[in-house]
């Protein structure tokens, strides 16, 4: 099956809102400003609430209650601030998606985005390009689920079974053979069709193989470590258990240091889940 046959059976395909778009695109202008920030948010009532709630949570409290929009862009600042309208956006153009649990798929997306984006910043990169890497890395399941969720179900229930785990099967190598096509396959256009930089539908689509990417393997690197890490941890293993697995050879492409990666990551694994924030 091609990827165009794929998104010509999904009836609905998801769409970012156009005030998030434009909203991340302000965001990179030099002179935009918190009032023209807030304004804009401001417009879309569903999403200031959003915005709001996800302000002051236990992840971006910031010590005081944030009741206002232009309170939260001055007070939180650009970065956090596209953090939030990013993960926001991304959440509201996937909702029921059948099949799929919601929760689980985007703790998960979270949970790889937070950490790609600890992994930027000590590789001095882009937090903000790596956080949204990781939101989008798996996007490419909803649409398989809103297109064949019988299949993906059994799918997810093969990769369940000890057995996937000690032959190491993978879900894209399963995906492949099904479908003729993988979630990062699936992930990278929809990206595209999202209007997303080049450089972010590449590294969705070659997260798994960053050398593929020729030159511009930072993000798909970030992505795979994020990735690696997340289900590290998932299965239980220590912060020095996690950074001790890694791929050194990745970590020094990105001039990462083990000892200061650690810190981060025991760190990061001590503030508070907020995911519900971001599902209501």
């Amino acid at each position: 099956m091609s990827i165009a046959n794929l998104f010509n059976q999904v009836y609905n395909i998801p769409s970012i809102p156009k005030l998030v778009q434009e909203l991340i695109n302000n965001f990179d202008n030099e002179n935009s400003n918190s009032r023209e920030i807030a304004k804009k948010l401001q417009m879309d009532q569903a999403l200031s609430a959003k915005v709001l709630r996800l302000a002051n949570s236990a992840r971006y409290g910031a010590g005081r209650k944030i009741n206002s929009i232009d309170s939260a862009v001055i007070i939180l600042g650009f970065d956090s601030l596209k953090t939030l309208v990013i993960a926001s956006g991304v959440t509201s153009a996937c909702k029921n998606i059948p099949g799929l649990n919601q929760k689980q798929f985007w703790r998960t997306s979270f949970s790889v985005a937070n950490v790609a984006k600890m992994l930027a910043k000590l590789a001095r990169q882009d937090g903000d390009v790596a956080f949204t890497c990781g939101m989008l890395h798996n996007i490419g399941d909803t649409l398989l689920f809103l297109a064949h969720k019988d299949q993906m179900l059994h799918i997810n229930s093969v990769l369940q079974l000890e057995e996937a785990a000690m032959t190491g099967v993978s879900k894209s190598a399963l995906e492949q053979t099904q479908f003729g096509c993988t979630y990062m396959d699936v992930g990278a256009e929809l990206a595209r069709r999202w209007n997303f930089p080049e450089e972010i539908c590449l590294a969705i689509a070659n997260q798994e193989q960053p050398e593929k990417t020729g030159t511009n393997v930072l993000y798909p690197l970030l992505i795979n470590l994020a990735v690696r890490i997340h289900n590290s941890i998932s299965s239980g293993k220590m912060p020095a258990e996690v950074v001790r697995d890694l791929p050194q050879n990745h970590l020094a492409d990105l001039k990462i240091d083990n000892i200061k990666l650690l810190e981060q990551l025991t760190a990061m694994l001590q503030q508070e889940d907020d995911i519900e924030a971001f599902l209501s």
